[in-house]
């Protein structure tokens, strides 16, 4: 399964296709300033993790071949059968991630990875993407040589959820944590991570932080309407409002979706008759293949711009950016591929 997997990552990060998207129940980023024994946490945290794991190892890119230049990973000595480590190159991708990252995450979740540690390249000034892609973000510092100035310069200490204290051994760590502490208001864990001290303890708070309660991606939802793909506008009212009854109570031509709109009330929700204007329209493409009939979910969304980011960081597909459609709202498609086999379309919730 190993070599499969380590096959497909190649592949995307060659170019290939997106797999549908998913995600492990646990991603866990680790992210700290050059030398303070981020490769070592990790061995560390394999010694006492009894699940099965992934290790995704962010290295710089090699000028002459493109390739991760710490490849071997060889400081990972725990890494036993049930490990999973993958070095991936940034390949020049800021933020100290792969570009592919998120596509790999769905490979992972495909194949039952239930936690994901990434390591990222080290601590710079756009070292931040790790916080909105993880669900647990720890920095690793040491008591001397200013990392924590340098962390901080980084903007992680404000998105980080927990600091990890390594080479704790060292003289001044009782000052280092209290006077991060009281800095941050983090947990901040102690580890020699070299002789697997505080493993057990930083896991354990890895747990309880992802724990922690987070705001629902789509709280106070409804649904808007159900878009229902017709050959024709004025032959399908003739059911819809003639025999129904229902009452239409908007129309409109958004020309670049291609598709001419009829809203009619259905009590608490709407339905959305969606006519193609050209035969390159996604409508008539989607007739052409399916046939007339049920398109996609519209859902309202109190919070809109939330709800973006927050499917973004989960790689969720988007198909395109928000934009303006019928009646003035924002709105965006999900991919059915990451909505259960449905088209979903994501909605402001103040529209007129």
């Amino acid at each position: 399964m190993s070599r499969e997997l380590a096959r497909e990552i190649s592949a995307l990060e060659d170019g290939g296709p997106s797999p549908p998207a998913a995600r492990p129940p646990l991603v866990v980023g680790i992210t700290g300033p050059p030398g303070a024994g981020k490769s070592t946490v990790i061995n560390a945290l394999l010694g006492v993790i009894t699940e099965q794991v992934a290790v995704l190892a962010v290295d710089p890119s090699s000028p002459y071949t493109g390739g991760a230049l710490l490849g071997d990973r060889v400081r990972m000595t725990n890494a036993g059968p049930a490990v999973f480590v993958r070095s991936m190159a940034s390949r020049g991708h800021g933020g100290g991630l792969a570009p592919r990252m998120r596509d790999v995450l769905s490979l992972l979740a495909k194949q039952g990875y239930r936690m994901v540690l990434i390591e990222t390249v080290g601590v710079g000034q756009e070292e931040m993407d790790i916080a909105a892609l993880a669900d647990v973000t720890a920095v690793v510092l040491t008591p001397a040589g200013g990392d924590s100035v340098q962390a901080e310069k980084a903007g992680l200490m404000e998105t980080a959820d927990l600091l990890i204290l390594n080479k704790c051994d060292l003289p001044g760590a009782d000052q280092a944590e209290q006077d991060l502490h009281e800095a941050t208001g983090l947990p901040v864990a102690r580890m020699k991570a070299k002789d697997g001290v505080g493993a057990a303890e930083v896991l354990t708070l890895i747990r309880s932080v992802s724990r922690r309660e987070r705001p629902a991606l789509i709280a106070g939802f409804a649904v808007d309407h159900l878009g229902i793909a017709v050959v024709s506008l004025d032959e399908s009212l003739l059911f819809y409002e003639g025999v129904l009854g229902m009452r239409v109570t908007h129309r409109e031509t958004v020309e670049h979706e291609g598709v001419r709109v009829a809203m009619l009330d259905a009590g608490e929700s709407r339905l959305e008759l969606l006519e193609a204007l050209t035969d390159e329209s996604p409508i008539a493409k989607f007739i052409a293949k399916r046939g007339p009939g049920m398109h996609h979910v519209a859902v309202r969304v109190p919070d809109f711009e939330n709800a973006i980011g927050t499917l973004r960081d989960s790689g969720a597909r988007l198909l395109g950016e928000p934009r303006i459609g019928a009646g003035g709202h924002r709105y965006v498609f999900v991919h059915p591929a990451s909505a259960g086999g449905v088209l979903l379309e994501l909605i402001g919730h103040e529209h007129p």
